[in-house]
């Protein structure tokens, strides 16, 4: 692992925090912030949140191997994808590496494919599903501040809508593989094996099909517990981590209604938002995320103090799991190294004099 994917991130985001801090910042309303204890009160129910979320998402995983980690183990594997997330170029780079670093925990593969995908079947699902729901109950206010009609503000209307019919798309595919179709992601597999330029890897290939198309077909029958537990943990982790950033705003600017319907409202924008820069060209979203989401908050949080939020937003669940990462990720290598070292291999000696 080397340091500059973990720099590379941090720097494009205090960058763009930077870039805020000079174009948008007002001091005049940053000294109208209150920092009082109701508002450290809001900004420890967001880490909270946060913390919570990180449980949903270890319980999610201990329910899809069925109990083949035990839950402590869940939560250093959970660090370990959130950390993998946050240095790819999309929100969907994290998943990918799980494949090798459950595979790494003598996960079987196939298993393994069939854990992952279905993670990502849910977490699609969810944007997929409820954002239409929600687009019909708020119309296009939903989709960015200010918005009356679809085509007021061309950029983040067209956007969300195209990166909504991919994310739709991308879902059925999955769908389609993992529950309808098994037995075609494993001739796919073994199509690949066949290639002269992949010969190398056939025989893996070969047996990831195999233990693809046996896992997929368990994950079907599996009882109707199994399925909730993982919706269960989908939901309540998509939802902590969104309803964190309330909890920031509000400490931030107390006069925000805190009524449900406000909340749903600034909830549901959020999720748009998500989906808009879902296909962000930089590691994590680093950079433009802060960015987006003063926009994204206008109308709740004036612009010259919206970075406060951006920063204590994604210092808590971006950066911080940069550096919890990049601790637990080098132990977690090490361990791998010393268990895969054979116990009777004798020490290199050096001949030279």
């Amino acid at each position: 692992m080397r340091l500059s994917r973990i720099v590379l991130p941090m720097l494009l985001g205090l960058t763009a925090i930077g870039y805020l801090f000079y174009r948008k910042f007002d001091p005049e309303q940053f000294k109208t912030i209150q920092w009082t204890g109701q508002a450290y009160l809001w900004l420890v129910a967001a880490f909270l949140l946060l913390v919570v979320r990180h449980f949903f998402y270890a319980f999610r995983l201990y329910s899809l191997t069925r109990g083949f980690f035990p839950f402590w183990k869940c939560m250093q594997l959970m660090v370990i994808w959130e950390f993998s997330s946050a240095l790819t170029p999309t929100s969907k780079g994290g998943p990918f590496v799980m494949l090798f670093v459950l595979t790494s925990e003598k996960l079987a593969a196939g298993r393994t494919a069939a854990a992952v995908f279905y993670s990502m079947v849910l977490d699609t699902g969810f944007f997929v599903l409820l954002l239409p729901v929600m687009l019909w109950i708020y119309g296009p206010p939903m989709l960015y501040p200010g918005m009356q009609t679809y085509a007021d503000v061309g950029l983040a209307s067209g956007t969300f809508f195209v990166t909504y019919a991919t994310f739709a798309t991308y879902w059925l595919f999955l769908i389609f593989f993992l529950f309808i179709r098994p037995q075609y992601a494993a001739r796919a597999m073994h199509w690949l094996a066949d290639r002269k330029m992949l010969h190398r890897w056939s025989a893996k290939l070969n047996n990831l099909g195999e233990e693809f198309e046996l896992a997929a077909t368990e994950i079907r029958q599996q009882n109707w517990r199994y399925h909730l537990r993982v919706i269960t943990g989908t939901l309540g982790a998509w939802t902590c981590k969104f309803a964190m950033i309330n909890c920031i705003i509000i400490a931030i600017v107390p006069e925000t209604p805190v009524d449900g319907s406000t909340q749903a409202f600034i909830y549901a924008r959020l999720l748009a938002m998500f989906v808009i820069m879902a296909f962000s060209p930089t590691p994590g979203g680093a950079g433009l995320a802060e960015m987006a989401l003063v926009g994204f908050i206008s109308d709740y949080v004036p612009e010259g103090i919206g970075m406060v939020v951006a920063l204590l937003w994604r210092g808590m669940a971006y950066y911080g799991y940069l550096l919890l990462g990049a601790i637990v990720v080098p132990a977690w290598i090490a361990t791998k190294l010393r268990r895969n070292k054979k116990p009777d291999e004798p020490p290199i000696v050096s001949t030279q004099s």
